[in-house]
């Protein structure tokens, strides 16, 4: 397995809560794994969070308006992402968008 270098500069407090984490539990042996697996949990919940799914979703239709690509191939990677979707999840974002939007336009919450 091949490994990139990475430099991560942290606040001094971030540091030491991870230090003392690490020194507590001795879950990980060091910082870089504790780092690696916070990267790679960060990840996975953002590969699974809805916005990120409706941007890709605006992503391929933004493409497939200048490829060449099939209707029929277009249409089976709308629907894996359509499974993606927690419908409930998505009328949250979209009422949290909402009411966010109000509160930048009239200034309180509508």
């Amino acid at each position: 397995m091949k490994y990139a270098s990475v430099s991560v500069k942290f606040p001094v407090e971030l540091d030491t809560e991870i230090e003392r984490f690490l020194d507590e539990t001795g879950i990980y042996t060091n910082k870089s794994e504790f780092i690696k697996e916070a990267c790679r949990s960060h990840l996975r919940e953002l590969n699974d969070d809805t916005a990120i799914t409706a941007l890709r979703l605006e992503q391929l239709l933004a493409q497939a308006e200048q490829s060449h690509q099939s209707d029929a191939d277009i249409d089976d990677e709308l629907t894996a992402l359509g499974e993606k979707v927690d419908v409930d999840d998505l009328e949250r974002a979209i009422e949290e968008a909402r009411e966010e939007t109000a509160t930048q336009v009239y200034g309180s919450d509508s």
